[in-house]
Parts: structure tokens; sequence; C-alpha cells
């Protein structure tokens, strides 16, 4: 919990300060109605950049698409996590 705690209290400039440091696979998951951004698409694809990560843009989700619409993040989170499964695997 204190580390959710921690990265919960982070502002946006402090998170970018840390995203060139970031080395882990990711999957940028964001609806296009996510109302803590005014572009949300354009969001997702800097942050999805910042990151050399694959992106997830759900139409017409919020801030929650994996509740909103789980059949559709569903489709591409399950072959991700199958992916950095092998990738770990092969890597042992």
């Amino acid at each position: 919990m204190e580390a959710l705690q921690s990265i919960i209290k982070l502002s946006k400039a402090d998170t970018e300060a840390i995203l060139p440091h970031t080395k882990v696979r990711a999957l940028v998951v964001m609806g296009t109605r996510e109302p803590d951004f005014a572009h949300a698409k354009e969001e997702a694809k800097w942050l999805a950049a910042q990151l050399a990560a694959d992106t997830l843009i759900i139409e017409g989700a919020g801030h929650y698409p994996h509740t909103e619409m789980p059949e559709l993040v569903a489709k591409k989170l399950l072959p991700f996590v199958v992916g950095l499964n092998r990738t770990r695997s092969a890597n042992q």
C-alpha cells in the first residue's frame, strides 16, 4: 500500500521525469472519453512513445476501460501478457 500511495502522490512533472528510466514493456490502455485528459488519444500516444510501449485506445470508454469494455481490453491485454511470459521464459 505504501508503494501505491507514493505513486498516487506524484505530480505530472515527477511522473514525466521517471519515464526515461522505465525499462519494462508496457501497454498503455486509455479510453477516448478519459476525463483526466482533454485529448486522450494524443496523451496515450505520447506516453507510449516515451515508454516504447504499445497502445490500446478504447473508443467510447472513460477512466476505467478495463471495466467498461472488458472484452475489448482483454482481446489485446491477454496476448500482451502471454508475450511477456514468453519473453521472460526465453531470458531465463
